[in-house]
């Protein structure tokens, strides 16, 4: 166990949610190293932390407890979860937020039922502090997963419904599938590190290549970004706001060079 537990929340910090949720996690593994994802998800926005979890949780230590509320169902019949995916732990709702880690790595997953973990008392409108910062913590002590319910297959697990890119003569389809804090339009377009050409996004055309500065300060710019994605950026300015696209626009690369 790497002691370690980070979190991802839409409760933002002006109220005390993240820190009731800190409180129990501390009451029940004292000593645990805290890592704060983001808690600046709009709020019910799982297909943004899904993505913030791609971001985050791959560079972290194995054994790694990450514990992500975003979470529009709580109180409903959507099933809570403690999973490992590959060599990392996670715990939370069974909402999507695993769709983007959970793809040709080993996922074994655990519903909450255990009433240890998931008491009568629980607020329906609070599991992450009642139902899954308990959880969080058993799972950073060392526990073991299968002591909070039953295993449910990996093939039952909620996905988001993403679009897809497609493979064209010239290079690719694909749609924005993530708008950051910068403005950059992230794509669901993989691409090669050396690869060049030229990106098409709505009226807009620009030159992918390998780095912001690459144009001049204020013009468009399609990189491969950190997580190997094509992303549409804006050098000093925000893509977004320049072209007023949003997520499940259409983005076409049409590639010049492959490494």
């Amino acid at each position: 166990m790497s002691g370690i537990v980070t979190l991802l929340t839409d409760f933002g910090m002006r109220d005390g949610y993240v820190a009731a949720v800190k409180g129990v996690l501390l009451s029940r593994a004292p000593g645990l190293i805290f890592v704060d994802v983001s808690h600046d998800i709009p709020p019910g926005d799982v297909a943004a932390a899904a993505f913030a979890l791609l971001q985050a949780a791959p560079h972290f230590p194995a054994e790694t407890v990450h514990l992500a509320v975003v979470d529009p169902g709580v109180g409903g019949p959507r099933r809570g979860l403690a999973a490992r995916v590959g060599e990392q732990l996670f715990v939370g709702p069974d909402n999507g937020l695993l769709t983007h880690l959970a793809v040709d790595v080993p996922v074994v997953a655990h519903e909450i039922t255990s009433p240890i973990f998931a008491p009568r008392d629980a607020s329906p409108v609070f599991h992450g502090r009642d139902v899954f910062a308990p959880v969080a913590a058993f799972l950073a002590q060392g526990g073991a997963a299968a002591a909070v319910g039953g295993q449910v297959t990996s093939d039952s697990l909620e996905r988001l419904e993403l679009p897809q890119a497609r493979a064209t003569e010239q290079g690719w389809d694909g749609a924005v599938i993530h708008v950051d804090h910068f403005g950059n339009l992230i794509s669901n377009v993989r691409v090669e590190p050396e690869s060049r050409g030229e990106v098409v996004l709505g009226a807009e055309r620009m030159p992918l290549v390998r780095t912001y500065s690459d144009v001049p300060a204020g013009s468009l710019v399609a990189v491969r970004g950190s997580t190997g994605r094509l992303e549409v950026a804006c050098n000093g300015g925000s893509a977004a706001e320049l072209t007023g696209a949003t997520r499940g626009d259409v983005v076409t690369l049409r590639v010049l060079q492959r490494s």
